[in-house]
């Protein structure tokens, strides 16, 4: 990564589009609240609308030599990303699903991320949650899952559990069977 991407270890990591929905800033604002002057916050996304305010963040809350915006990174470089940080954040304010979430827990990632919309669903045991609006509260969160080795070890083996929960298999056969029942019922 170091060679590649100029990312040095430690890192949080965030990988999604940039745009409000995100709260890429509030992020950024969380991290600039972190204690260990050794992190680096990694992003990874390409630029959706309104990112200017996300753009602008590194320098308003004093942490722009911390922050690494990787504007696109290859399906093939993501899961050493996903391995190498030190816990991933998704401090969206919506998600219809959560998928990076899953994408994290499958390479043994910790997951710190909202508690609101389809998150806690997507998350489950394995994640640790928090309030998207409070950058304070996201910043907590982060120190608690990186200050606590044994934490961080019980969230890794539970992701891999919860992505079990998940699979195009067990979607594909719940899809049908909704199907199949209102083709039934009509």
């Amino acid at each position: 990564l170091s060679k590649k991407y100029s990312v040095k270890s430690p890192f949080v990591l965030f990988v999604g589009t940039l745009q409000p929905r995100k709260n890429v800033a509030k992020l950024i604002e969380a991290f600039s609240h972190l204690k260990d002057d050794k992190l680096e916050l990694v992003i990874i996304g390409k630029k959706g609308w309104m990112y200017d305010e996300i753009m602008a963040a590194p320098k308003k809350f004093g942490v722009i030599e911390k922050v690494k915006f990787l504007d696109f990174v290859p399906d093939e470089d993501l899961p050493t990303f996903y391995k190498h940080a030190k816990i991933f954040v998704l401090p969206s304010l919506y998600e219809g699903f959560g998928l990076p979430v899953l994408e994290a827990m499958k390479y043994g990632c910790p997951v710190a991320t909202s508690n609101i919309s389809s998150l806690p669903e997507a998350g489950g045991e394995a994640a640790i949650y928090f309030d998207p609006k409070d950058s304070k509260d996201i910043a907590q969160t982060i120190e608690k899952v990186l200050e606590n080795t044994k934490l961080r070890s019980e969230m890794i083996e539970k992701g891999y559990a919860q992505i079990k929960k998940f699979s195009w298999e067990k979607a594909a056969t719940k899809t049908l069977e909704v199907l199949e029942r209102v083709y039934k019922s009509k």
